[in-house]
């Protein structure tokens, strides 16, 4: 059997190091070795074919009772006692690993069984401790302090990894996405990788016809995706309908900028060109293409004695260097009872909404890879420009299913594709296997339904989003969008059939005001010192503000100018319409961080008879909040609004 295992950096069970002297010699000649092993065994006839199996991997957020992330990932695999479950990158996530079944009839059952068997016993664990859990490509609720080095597993393989990429990186790393709304941070960590969740559904595939099925999986990569999006908001922003293929790219970016164009991929990517021979062709170009970042010990044999005593080779280095790349469609090699297989790993669907929608995404896909038309091997370029594909991805990825995709040189409507062409490809590929309708057609039923009523996850939650902002803060908003996902994500109710959450599941969250951060203004309108005072009092006129905070050129908080200061200057020199923000600010300025309780902030203001206080991080100001924000906050929390 195919054991499928992954981690969400790859990189397999050994102990991993960074690349120097004598380790990086002895690692580049083992990994050389299996490159030579597996085009041996391709060549020899000696990888598994005739038989297709499919498996999969969970991965799943935890939250607290108040919707924020819960650190409870180890505890819950320490008394869990099941070799399905595994440890995630971040403390507030797990993964569950399928067992792989022969593609007949009676898998997809099997399957959707022990997927929902298992979530419910990761639920039943996670409540021990206090925690339960949510299926969702990106965590609504997910704050920038979620995201710090301390929440990053405890394990050596990450923190190497993490050490590596950013000696690479030789800076912080940077985040830009813009979408409706647009994120532009620098985070410190790889721990933004973990933000990312998906159902990774896995596909063996026969040695002899890798080339093709893996051009066919590029080629149905943006209208599957386009359909399964389920991941549009990132720290309260509104970004891409599957937000987690930028972030995910750019989390572990080691690229440097330069004066000129320098055609270098990234480690998560979707390719470049059409397979044109083997599997072997991937895994040899990765190797050209990507520097090397880790390497490993291994007392075994090289890979080509091992094959010459007819034991199947694990091909370690090769694997180890395969993970630590992303690619969205991925070549896999495994071993099971000393017999090897390859097989197409789809990483690109993400977590959630429900077990159904999950199901339902993987039966689609799986569906679509067997209904390869066979007219088309060996002749991608005929029939579809490279960039058309890679295109259609990007276009899912930005906008779901509100896009145009190319299909055979024509423009076609993303839902007249999928509903038209695909879904009765699906069913024929399903039905080449002898699966009955009766166990596939459900489960497309609901892709079918998504299509009829454009809903998917990501479309149900912008809508969502956008209907609560009307009362409420974009903070209270998320909570309400994750509660209902939490409550509803383990049910039989698939996406397509939700409604906007209910205003009154506000009021049941415990602790939703319990930072500076669920509450502050972050559309901030700041001054320079050097600004006439006479342009600060009308900035805080024209937007009903009492105070301004004062910025440095680089972008650190200087002092802060308040109405009152303006008006005392004014009473002792009205006629000086000369005066600049610098010589009347407050610059022994008393601040927050986001993470500060509304309590203290509200102690704090009392004690020192201000209004408002700047809220800052690393010296930057990222919001501001007023005293008359926390009162009208009690008032809406004494009247149960």
């Amino acid at each position: 059997m195919v054991r499928v295992r992954r981690r969400s950096i790859s990189v397999g069970d050994e102990n991993i190091s960074a690349l120097s002297g004598q380790t990086k010699t002895r690692f580049l000649r083992h990994l050389l070795d299996d490159i030579r092993a597996l085009e041996h065994m391709i060549d020899n006839g000696l990888i598994e074919s005739g038989v297709t199996r499919i498996g999969a991997e969970q991965e799943l957020c935890l939250v607290r009772n108040d919707l924020r992330p819960a650190m409870t990932a180890p505890q819950i695999l320490k008394t869990i006692g099941d070799s399905h479950f595994t440890s995630e990158l971040a403390l507030w996530n797990l993964e569950i690993n399928l067992d792989p079944l022969e593609a007949l009839p009676g898998c997809l059952r099997q399957m959707g069984d022990q997927l929902t068997n298992l979530l419910k016993q990761a639920n039943e664990e996670a409540r021990r401790y206090n925690s339960e859990i949510v299926l969702t490509g990106i965590l609504p609720t997910i704050r920038k302090s979620e995201l710090d080095f301390k929440y990053m597993t405890p394990s050596p393989r990450f923190r190497i990894l993490d050490k590596i990429l950013k000696e690479l990186r030789g800076e912080d790393f940077s985040l830009y996405i813009e979408g409706v709304d647009e994120v532009s941070l620098k985070h410190n960590s790889i721990l933004f990788e973990a933000c990312n969740t998906s159902f990774q559904v896995h596909l063996q595939i026969d040695p002899h016809e890798f080339a093709d099925k893996y051009n066919w999986a590029q080629v149905l990569a943006g209208p599957v995706l386009a359909v399964a999006c389920n991941s549009p908001i990132l720290l309260g922003k509104e970004l891409w309908s599957e937000t987690r293929i930028a972030l995910f790219r750019q989390s572990i970016e080691t690229r440097h900028t330069g004066n000129y164009v320098y055609d270098k991929q990234p480690r998560v990517a979707f390719g470049k060109n059409w397979l044109k021979s083997s599997a072997v062709e991937i895994f040899k170009n990765d190797v050209a293409i990507y520097n090397l970042i880790i390497a490993a010990e291994f007392d075994d044999e090289n890979s080509m004695e091992l094959l010459s005593k007819g034991i199947t080779p694990q091909l370690k280095a090769m694997k180890l260097h395969n993970g630590t790349l992303y690619k969205w469609n991925r070549a896999c090699y495994g071993v099971a009872n000393n017999q090897a297989h390859l097989r197409i790993e789809n990483r690109y669907i993400p977590a959630g909404p429900t077990p159904q929608d999950e199901m339902a995404n993987a039966t689609f896909w799986i569906g679509l890879m067997l209904a390869m038309p066979d007219d088309w091997r060996g002749a991608w370029e005929q029939h579809f420009h490279f960039q058309e594909v890679r295109s259609n991805f990007l276009k899912a990825a930005r906008n779901g299913m509100s896009n145009e995709f190319r299909w055979f040189d024509k423009s076609l409507d993303a839902t007249e594709l999928l509903l038209e062409t695909l879904l009765p490809m699906a069913r024929q590929g399903l039905e080449s296997i002898g699966i009955p309708e009766s166990e596939y057609g459900g489960y497309l039923a609901i892709i079918e339904q998504r299509l009829v009523r454009r809903q998917t996850g990501a479309s149900w939650m912008i809508d969502s989003l956008r209907q609560l902002r009307y009362k409420n803060t974009v903070d209270e908003s998320m909570l309400m969008i994750t509660n209902y996902m939490r409550e509803y994500g383990l049910s039989d109710r698939p996406v397509h059939e939700w409604e906007i959450p209910g205003q009154s599941t506000l009021v049941s969250i415990p602790n939703r005001y319990d930072r500076v951060d669920s509450i502050m203004i972050t559309n901030l309108v700041t001054v320079r010192e050097d600004d006439l005072l006479e342009f600060a009092a009308t900035l805080m006129q024209w937007n009903h503000f009492h105070h301004l905070p004062v910025e440095n050129p680089d972008g650190t908080l200087a002092g802060i100018i308040s109405a009152n200061d303006i008006e005392r200057f004014h009473s002792s020199n009205p006629d000086d319409r000369d005066a600049l923000v610098g010589a009347y600010m407050i610059s022994d300025v008393i601040t927050i961080s986001p993470e500060t309780s509304l309590d203290r902030a509200e102690k704090v203001m009392l004690l020192n008879e201000f209004g408002s206080l700047p809220v800052v991080r690393d010296n930057r100001i990222v919001g501001i909040v007023t005293a008359n924000d926390i009162r009208d906050l009690r008032t809406k929390c004494q009247t149960g609004e």
